[in-house]
């Protein structure tokens, strides 16, 4: 009876262990497997600069819905209107704060926020910066890790005196850059 009991413990005792190996081994090959489904920061930039080509280089209106002092403006259904200065607007989406900036003495082809970002781009927290052109406009997008807030950037994207600007993660860069893009190609002046 003894031995019985013994038997019993040490088959118990095994499936206990095998079972925890077995839940080790899937866990692993699951940790595997979503890091090799995540997608590198080159990756999600290169995908947010595909999108914000594409986006700029449409010959597509981007349908104003939004009514400013000076302006219409289109404005993400999530985003809210929080404040309208001289030459300031800033709307947030939940607690992150986007803020557009409109120098009205740029044209849409002026390369001088660029410029300021251009000599700028030595600092070791630079992360990114692209230009694209058509006939009439130049679009710069600028990404810049956060020294104060880890795994954030500060995006800036513009088209010649129209720029927005926001801090963000890699996760959320790419959905934030299409709205931004969006936000800039619409402004319209009254």
């Amino acid at each position: 009876m003894k031995v019985l009991v013994c038997q019993i413990i040490n088959i118990g005792e095994r499936e206990v262990i095998n079972k925890k190996l077995a839940l080790s081994v899937v866990g692993l090959v699951l940790i595997a497997f979503l890091a090799g489904c995540s997608k590198s920061e080159s990756e999600i930039l290169d995908e947010a600069d595909r999108q914000l080509k594409e986006i700029f280089l449409s010959s597509e209106t981007i349908e104003t819905n939004f009514e400013l002092t000076n302006m219409h403006i289109y404005k993400p259904d999530s985003f809210e209107f929080s404040e309208e200065r001289d030459n300031n607007i800033i709307f947030y989406e939940d607690e992150q704060p986007f803020l557009l900036f409109i120098n009205e003495f740029e044209e849409p082809n002026s390369k001088w926020y660029y410029n300021e970002l251009e000599s700028a781009q030595n600092e070791d927290n630079h992360v990114h910066l692209k230009t694209f052109e058509s006939e009439e406009e130049f679009a710069y997008f600028n990404v810049v890790e956060r020294e104060d807030e880890e795994d954030h950037y500060e995006v800036q994207l513009g088209i010649g005196g129209i720029k927005i600007a926001t801090i963000t993660t890699l996760d959320q860069l790419q959905h934030d850059v299409e709205e931004m893009i969006k936000i800039v190609k619409s402004v319209e002046e009254k």
